[in-house]
Formats: structure tokens, sequence, C-alpha cells
């Protein structure tokens, strides 16, 4: 069974911020949506953003659609999209690390990174993450984290220092363990798996999360049901904004119908 992937998405500067140092970019044709938020606080996060999503876009572009002898073989197939999703990854930080040595006002910048590709024609799918971007699945109502927030508090969780509860409020929430860009390269998270037609992905900033518990998004998306991908994304980033607005805010919808 072939899939059709409509993908779009919205960025938006939120209600206290100065500039938006979230970036995101799509490619409909190949099924993959990036988004990245610079870090606040270190400079050229915007820069940083816009490197990582347009370099992360181009390593997509240049290596999907795999080729038919890779997809002749559905677990090559999916190592190979793994594979090319870590491979975009490392080349937004290798883009990051060059461009702040050659402008010394950038060296520091940093970015988280989430990217996912979807195969029309298998329904493979691989995400690319580094940092505290999320990527989500909604599936027949129900809403899935598929990354692992790069935090210090999602670490103090897992060794059960902290309650999730206590995440959410905790000073240091987006304290990160590693990001695209800073010296040490980072290990890059690879997710890979199959969509189902009717599914809806979610790739949002922190902005987003920050704002809206997992409760209010299910309840927009199933309130969006049937409507276009930047329509259910703007639902999304207007909540937030309503919520508080306190970041900047990003949201790229990826929704998988049968061909």
């Amino acid at each position: 069974m072939s899939f059709l992937i409509h993908v779009d998405g919205v960025s938006d500067l939120g209600q206290t911020r100065a500039r938006n140092e979230d970036s995101f970019t799509v490619l409909p044709d190949l099924g993959t949506a990036v988004v990245a938020d610079g870090m606040g606080g270190h400079p050229g996060g915007d820069v940083a953003s816009q490197t990582a999503a347009r370099e992360a876009e181009a390593v997509l572009s240049d290596r999907l659609p795999l080729p038919p002898e890779v997809r002749a073989d559905p677990d090559l197939a999916l190592a190979n999209l793994g594979q090319t999703m870590e491979a975009a990854v490392m080349a937004a930080h290798n883009a990051i690390r060059a461009r702040g040595k050659s402008d010394t006002a950038l060296a520091g910048m940093g970015t988280t990174l989430t990217a996912m590709a979807i195969d029309p024609l298998s329904g493979n799918f691989g995400i690319g993450h580094v940092g505290d971007s999320r990527a989500y699945r909604f599936r027949e109502g129900d809403l899935l984290q598929l990354t692992r927030d790069d935090t210090w508090v999602q670490e103090r969780v897992e060794h059960e220092d902290l309650t999730p509860e206590q995440a959410k409020r905790h000073p240091f929430g987006h304290l990160l363990t590693q990001c695209v860009g800073l010296e040490a390269p980072p290990e890059p998270h690879v997710v890979t798996g199959q969509v189902q037609a009717g599914d809806l992905y979610l790739l949002c900033s922190d902005g987003l999360v920050g704002m809206l518990e997992d409760e209010a998004m299910v309840g927009l998306l199933r309130e969006a049901a049937g409507e276009t991908p930047r329509a259910i994304a703007g639902r999304l980033v207007d909540a937030a904004n309503k919520s508080g607005g306190l970041d900047n805010i990003t949201a790229a919808i990826l929704i998988v119908t049968g061909a």
C-alpha cells in the first residue's frame, strides 16, 4: 500500500520574545519536516536554527527517495532511512560549527533539531533528534511522544529522582544535556517505524509543549480532524499563545492518507 503525505507548519514569535529563534522547513514531495529551536542565551540562536534546518533539508533532499534497490529490501530500507536521518543531524551540526568558526560573533551557537521523513511507497518513517524539540504521533485519538528530551530533568525522571509532574515545574526544566552545534558532537537519537493511513505526526519546539498539556493538544487535534496541516499547526500555535506564549512556538504537521 502506498500513501500520500501532506506536510506544512507554522512558526510564531510568541508573546514575550523579541525575535524568533525557531526555524522549520518542509518538503511535501518527500514527506519530510524539520524543526529547530535555537538556544536562548547563546549568540546567534536564530542563525543556528536556520542553518540546521536548511542543512538537514539539503541532506534529505539529496538522499531521498531511497534508491529502488534499497527499497526492495524492507529491513535494508528501514536501516538506510535511519542512517539518513542521523546523517541529516550530523550535517547540521557540522554546518553550524563551520559557520561559528568563520564568524567569531556566532561562536558557541547551538540549536535543537528534530527531523522526520516518511517514505510514501513503503510507509517507513525515520526521525533524527537532538535536544528538547519533540515528535509525536496522533493515531486513533491517542497522542504518543516518539522522542526523548535531552534535558537534565528527563534524566532525573529516568533515575526516579523527580516525578514527571515535578519535572514540568522544575526551574531547570529546559537545561539541555546535548544540542546541535556546540563543541561536543551530539549523539543523535534515531527512531524508525511504520505509518498507518490516518496517522498525524507533530514536530514542535518546546514553546508549544511548554504552554499546552498533552490533554489539551489531544482535544485540539480531535477538533481539527479533516483540516489542512497548516490549519492544524495554526490551531496549536494560537492555543499556545493564548496560554501565555512565553517562548517562540513552532509546529509542523505531517498527515498520512491512503494514495
